[in-house]
């Protein structure tokens, strides 16, 4: 203890105080829980995902890519697909076997690289890619405080999309370069057509583009998108072409409920299929609108918002909706909160719901969307981008202060 000297004698100097000891421990708890676990996590994912019974969403993957360079159909055989009902009986495992690959053909032709290679080696490169994928996209989208990547790196739905080698994290990545360059034709062009190539269900990017005034993009957008699908399928000999259409409606009437979508919530609650499936289509045509209603305000978060409705409607739209899929939510994360507050912390939420299927529970969908919600709430109603004054600006603010001061 510092000892000082005053006009009494020899007194102990006064000690950090309760304020300094809980910003001490607010410090080492930021950085166990969003340096450190993240960190322990990824090295934990790495151990899961690589190996022949690990990314078991990828062994899909590299066999659709497998096949192309074997010169062989990714499809399955036409007619060979079950009833709904019977294919509603299937396990994962089933499901895998029976439906092969029920992804776009530009899919299976981006990666027939990895298909050439052996699983366990694919495997390992894939997951390596999606480790980095998702830190790339925060880093795009300017986000450069640590804590925010170590809240997104901890929860549930970045390990599960790495974990199972999906594709999730490549899309979000992928939205996060249309993002950037939104203004740039040359570049996000191509990039959103293939994104929506990969994945279908992220359609709803091109209303944010037609909204925001970036007609000729979002018409181009879909033009490359169409002429690359319908090339991909031509390098396939059309195989799998006509009954793609049908393919998809098996795999959705097998699977959707399962899943966390507004349709599965709608018959998790007894609701008639048509029935949620129409409420489900209505509701994301509503965010849809709202797109539209955003885009044309003055505010300067205005484009922010727009793209964020879209990523919703997208997300409302599907009837295919698995937990890893809600990575994609910080995206409008990262678009309102540049440095960390506590709605980073709210994906931690997904932790007590982790498993990847709802289990056709309601309070397992629920809970999801209303932690979704939860983020858009604190993130659309924004005013201003937070953002932390630089050392240069801190010391031009002081030096106006000291001359502000003098007579």
């Amino acid at each position: 203890m510092e000892v000082v000297q005053s006009s009494r004698g020899l007194e102990r100097a006064p000690g950090p105080g309760r304020a300094g000891l809980l910003r001490a421990l607010r410090q080492v708890l930021e950085v166990a829980v969003l340096g450190v676990a993240p960190i322990v996590a990824t090295a934990v994912v790495l151990g899961l995902a690589i190996g022949d019974d690990a990314a078991f969403d990828f062994r899909q993957f590299w066999q659709g890519g497998r096949d192309v360079v074997h010169g062989v159909s990714p499809y399955p055989a036409a007619g060979s697909l079950p009833e709904s009902a019977a294919a509603a009986e299937l396990d994962p495992e089933g499901i895998q076997e029976t439906f092969r690959f029920p992804y776009p053909a530009p899919t299976a032709l981006a990666l027939a690289p990895l298909g050439a290679l052996p699983f366990a080696l694919a495997a390992t490169i894939f997951t390596l890619l999606l480790l980095v994928a998702s830190p790339a996209a925060l880093l795009v989208l300017g986000v450069r405080d640590w804590r925010c990547h170590g809240a997104a790196c901890l929860s549930i739905v970045t390990i599960g999309a790495v974990r199972l080698g999906t594709l999730t994290p490549l899309l979000f990545l992928g939205l996060a370069l249309a993002w950037r360059y939104r203004d740039r034709a040359r570049v996000v062009v191509p990039v959103l057509a293939a994104v929506i190539s990969l994945k279908l269900f992220l359609w709803p990017l091109v209303v944010w583009l037609a909204a925001t005034g970036r007609l000729r993009s979002a018409v181009a957008t879909l033009a490359v998108a169409a002429a690359g699908t319908v090339a991909a399928w031509a390098v396939l000999g059309f195989s799998g072409f006509r009954d793609y259409p049908d393919l998809l409606s098996r795999l959705t009437d097998a699977v959707q409920a399962k899943s966390y979508s507004a349709t599965a919530f709608g018959l998790a609650a007894g609701v008639p299929d048509q029935v949620a499936s129409v409420a489900a289509l209505a509701a994301g045509a509503v965010v849809l609108g709202l797109t539209f209603v955003v885009a044309r305000r003055s505010d300067a978060l205005a484009d922010e918002r727009a793209m964020s409705l879209a990523l919703v409607a997208s997300l409302l739209l599907t009837p295919i909706l698995w937990l890893h899929y809600f990575l994609l939510l910080f995206l409008p994360l990262a678009l309102f909160h540049k440095r960390f507050t506590a709605v980073w912390l709210v994906p931690l939420a997904f932790w007590l719901t982790p498993f990847q299927e709802s289990g056709e529970e309601v309070w397992r969908i629920a809970f999801v969307w209303l932690v979704l919600a939860l983020v858009l709430g604190l993130s659309l109603g924004r005013t201003r981008i937070q953002r932390r004054p630089t050392l240069v600006e801190n010391r031009l603010l002081l030096q106006e202060q000291q001359l502000g001061g003098r007579p």
